[in-house]
């Protein structure tokens, strides 16, 4: 009888870390979402309004500088500079389907307060009628999301080559060398293509690094959350 509730109780922690029908937010600190649940909070980036005409000003840039052209060099780079503007977006809001995962977030040592904050995991229901960019990124890590595989999706999700480069090379900047994105630049360029929510399938991800599969939900409007626990 011991050994079946062991089982039992096995069978019913991958239940619930599997269930998709709840989501799970960990935090080092739950007294402002306990109070007063989740929060807009808006962003600033910056982006380049024309990545065309931007990176051929760098190449002619880099032309002037080569030939000792000071002169044509700062005009360019001033050209360039009138390129860059800025735009605000809704920060994410990060959820996971696995309490594993959420658990390694819930670390009060990260809260500013520490010797006062309360760590939880916060389950949520969230309200998922909208546009949902899903991401296959079975084993790749959340710190960096290729952008083949952003690219892919996003072809899947019904965005154009032509548009999906568009927006890439606005954001050009915030491309890793090793052509990766942040989870939030991936939210800014969703955002601007009209998404709702992103669901990034099967990464890997844990707050000391991407060591646990899980799939990521990436929200924008606090609205759509709803607090069960």
């Amino acid at each position: 009888m011991k050994i079946k509730a062991i089982i039992n109780e096995e069978i019913s922690h991958f239940v619930n870390e599997s269930d998709t029908n709840y989501w799970y937010h960990g935090t080092p600190d739950n007294r402002e979402i306990i109070k007063n649940g989740f929060q807009l909070k808006k962003g600033i980036t910056s982006y380049i309004s024309n990545p065309q005409k931007y990176f051929e000003l760098q190449k002619n840039m880099k032309i002037a500088r080569s030939n000792g052209n000071e002169k044509q060099y700062f005009d360019l780079l001033d050209q360039a500079g009138k390129l860059d503007k800025q735009l605000t977006y809704n920060k994410p809001i990060y959820f996971t389907n696995s309490q594993t995962v959420a658990r390694t977030y819930a670390d009060e040592k990260r809260a500013f307060d520490y010797q006062n904050s309360i760590s939880s995991i916060i389950k949520v229901i969230i309200d998922d009628n909208g546009n949902i960019l899903t991401i296959p990124a079975y084993g790749e890590s959340f710190r960096g999301i290729k952008v083949d595989i952003v690219k892919k999706a996003l072809n899947e999700n019904g965005i154009s080559d032509e548009i999906t480069n568009k927006y890439l090379s606005m954001f050009a900047n915030y491309i890793n060398k090793n052509n990766t994105i942040t989870s939030e630049t991936l939210s800014i360029i969703a955002q601007l293509l009209k998404f709702d929510i992103i669901d990034v399938i099967g990464v890997l991800d844990s707050y000391h690094g991407g060591n646990i599969k899980s799939t990521i939900r990436i929200v924008f409007d606090p609205n759509r959350i709803k607090i069960v626990n």
